[in-house]
């Protein structure tokens, strides 16, 4: 844990500096091998429940980060206990990038059905629309109801 909290750390004091211009600039970033590598540690390693909010706030920042590879997302995706449990905090997490990637993921997975609908109900009427539209497609393909 403290190694990823680390790597975003110097992620952190890169990305001060980066060129923001562009919607693509995270991707310059040359050591997402390193934070793919912490991410996937604690997300096999350590259930969500026992993170500290200042873990699961920069897990959730990281993530939105990752907005472009996707590749954190799809490692969520693949342990759906810890998607579904990183889902109930990101639904207030500031950063629609972080949001919108959850409400993907939450569509991708079979885990609890009546969690993930519930937490796509509050992303339906998120104050962004792109969140509304991926949160909308992800209930969509679960065949929920409103």
């Amino acid at each position: 844990m403290r190694e990823l909290l680390l790597e975003i750390e110097l992620f952190k004091n890169w990305a001060k500096p980066a060129d923001k211009s562009f919607g693509e600039w995270e991707t310059e970033y040359l050591h997402w091998d390193r934070i793919y590598h912490f991410v996937n540690k604690l997300i096999e390693d350590s259930p969500v429940e026992k993170w500290s909010p200042d873990l699961i706030n920069e897990f959730l920042y990281i993530l939105a980060r990752d907005n472009e590879c996707e590749i954190i997302i799809d490692t969520l995706i693949e342990n759906p206990p810890q998607l579904l449990s990183i889902a109930k905090h990101s639904v207030s997490f500031p950063d629609h990038d972080a949001r919108w990637q959850i409400a993907y993921g939450l569509g991708e997975i079979n885990e609890n059905e009546q969690e993930i609908k519930n937490i796509l109900k509050k992303l339906l009427n998120d104050d962004k629309e792109y969140v509304r539209i991926r949160a909308s497609f992800a209930f969509e393909k679960k065949g929920f109801k409103l």
